[in-house]
């Protein structure tokens, strides 16, 4: 099959969206078929072929919402001539654009679905006009919509589930253990566009459980902001951030639990949890992300409320010392009573194994690409690479 995926950036570009189309691209490539990907040139000069997939990547002038604008994507598309395109939202200007050249060269388009298109202050207003006339017209002309969270939007209908996953090789326990005291972890790029991760709510948090410390990773323009907050709540000496990190693996090893509270929609999985499952890690999250819902019912970790830092704080202090969660209060003196303790798993290393066997079960991204695969051949005809 002739594969032609359409995103706006990919590898070397760290996100992840870019993860996740890399490491099915790939796959799909080393089984034979000619995979290729149009992207925007970001960072400028980048490789034009990764670990064997051609990337076409496009000059760009400006960005609109965290979109490169690429005016030449809709030729380079239809230069392409593929059996099936793959495009991805809530990048909407690329997913239109292959949408009607999809139509234009009647191939059929596959849509993958990872968070609604959403914003704030003026953003939010446009995201509610494309939201009720163009994203119809975009899910009409899809041939099939991929949903990568099973509590997907309700503005799309009878999707087909499949998920992000882990390379359970380059992500595994470290072959130390981190001594005392809690270390939580926790990863994402630091700027406007990435606050709904919900590194606030941690250190309001972290307010609550003295002694125990915070490891941030990650760079942007908002790290700055990040800071003055830390030291606004009184958090600062606990949190260290150590910027860009070039081993991932090293990283997780070095927490004993990883905490992503993503507060709202824009959060469409949450690559990085999986990756701190594979690590044997276990996680502290809310019902937003993709894989929340395994996460309860295995045991890899507690799932909280978005935008409460209580409960997440009584979530880390459960998994710190197995207490019951209910003798820890706030300054004020309110309660947790809301929190579902885990006190029944006799340690972190228990709930770590628990991750570390869910993602090998349900989340490799073999699976993922053998569900791609199958998807892509049923809508070409294909019955062989």
């Amino acid at each position: 099959m002739r594969i032609l995926e359409v995103v706006v950036r990919y590898p070397p570009f760290v996100g992840g969206v870019e993860a996740s189309v890399h490491e099915v691209a790939r796959r799909l490539a080393a089984r034979g078929h000619e995979v290729r990907v149009i992207c925007a040139d970001d960072p400028p000069g980048s490789p034009s072929e990764v670990d064997g997939v051609e990337v076409v990547r496009l000059p760009w002038r400006f960005k609109a919402a965290n979109t490169n604008l690429c005016f030449g994507l809709g030729e380079a598309i239809r230069r392409e001539r593929p059996d099936v395109i793959h495009t991805h939202l809530p990048t909407a200007f690329f997913a239109g654009r292959a949408a009607l050249a999809a139509r234009e060269m009647g191939v059929p388009l596959v849509l993958t679905y990872h968070n609604d298109v959403a914003g704030e202050g003026i953003k939010r207003l446009a995201a509610a006009v494309y939201n009720g006339v163009f994203l119809p017209r975009l899910l009409e002309s899809s041939a099939r919509v991929v949903a990568t969270n099973p509590r997907h939007s309700p503005r799309i209908t009878n999707p087909v589930c499949i998920p992000w996953g882990v390379n359970t090789d380059r992500f595994h326990p470290p072959a130390e253990e981190p001594g005392p005291p809690l270390t939580v972890g926790f990863l994402s790029v630091l700027d406007v566009h990435h606050r709904y991760k919900g590194l606030e709510v941690v250190f309001e948090a972290l307010r609550l459980l003295p002694g125990v410390r915070l490891r941030v990773g990650g760079k942007g323009e908002d790290v700055d902001f990040y800071r003055r907050r830390a030291e606004e709540l009184g958090v600062a000496s606990r949190v260290e951030f150590v910027g860009f990190v070039e081993d991932l693996n090293a990283f997780y090893g070095s927490c004993h639990v990883f905490a992503l509270p993503s507060t709202d929609v824009r959060e469409g999985f949450g690559l990085v949890l999986l990756e701190a499952m594979a690590c044997s890690r276990p996680v502290v999250t809310t019902p937003i992300v993709g894989m929340a819902g395994d996460i309860e019912k295995r045991g890899a970790g507690v799932v909280v409320a978005p935008n409460d830092p209580v409960a997440l704080a009584a979530a880390l202090k459960d998994q710190e010392d197995q207490r019951d969660v209910k003798d820890l209060k706030d300054s004020e003196g309110t309660s947790f009573e809301s929190f579902r303790s885990f006190s029944s798993f006799t340690s972190l290393a228990a709930m770590g194994r628990r991750a570390r066997q869910l993602v090998e079960e349900r989340y490799t991204w073999e699976r993922v690409a053998d569900a791609y695969e199958e998807l892509f051949r049923s809508l070409t005809g294909s019955s062989s690479k």
